[in-house]
């Protein structure tokens, strides 16, 4: 028989371990911390007293020192440059990112295509060829004579000094 049945057939509950101490370290640490923060906002109270007319004197733009006068257009013109180099990055930044999408779209277009291309059955083998009966080489004809080219008619009749043909039909005429 099963221990739990032993228990169940005397009456008698199973035992659990007993419970656990409470800890009381982690409310003790609390406690402790907050005495600490609180000790120290009374020791450095006179000192921010003094220091929130000082801040709200500065926040509110009454009166600028004359270095500050001058400080300023050299300020606003790093401010204006700053701008300026912060713009040409993003712009740099977006061709740049413009560039590397159409590689990556181009990359994804050859990786299908070398995919496609490794999953093609591979070609057929050539039917195998009989293998071909050797013949007695042919000799070539033997080279026949030249005729040398026919000459063109030579005109007969008078020829003239200068070499022309001169015109035999008055001749005949008389």
């Amino acid at each position: 028989m099963d221990n739990d049945s032993d228990q169940a057939w005397h009456g008698h509950a199973p035992k659990s371990p007993p419970p656990a101490g409470r800890r009381r370290w982690p409310w003790l640490l609390l406690i402790v911390v907050l005495a600490l923060v609180g000790a120290g906002g009374v020791y450095a109270w006179p000192e921010v007293a003094a220091l929130v007319p000082a801040i709200s004197h500065e926040s509110s733009g009454g009166a600028m020192t004359t270095s500050d006068k001058e400080a300023l257009p050299t300020l606003l013109a790093a401010q204006q440059k700053l701008e300026e180099d912060l713009a040409t990055l993003d712009r740099s930044v977006a061709d740049g990112q413009a560039q590397l999408k159409a590689i990556t779209d181009q990359l994804a277009v050859l990786t299908s295509k070398v995919e496609e291309l490794q999953h093609l059955p591979p070609p057929a083998a050539p039917p195998p060829v009989a293998a071909e009966v050797p013949r007695a080489p042919i000799a070539p004809p033997a080279p026949q004579p030249r005729k040398p080219p026919p000459r063109a008619a030579r005109p007969s009749g008078p020829v003239s000094i200068g070499g022309a043909p001169l015109n035999a039909a008055p001749n005949m005429a008389r």
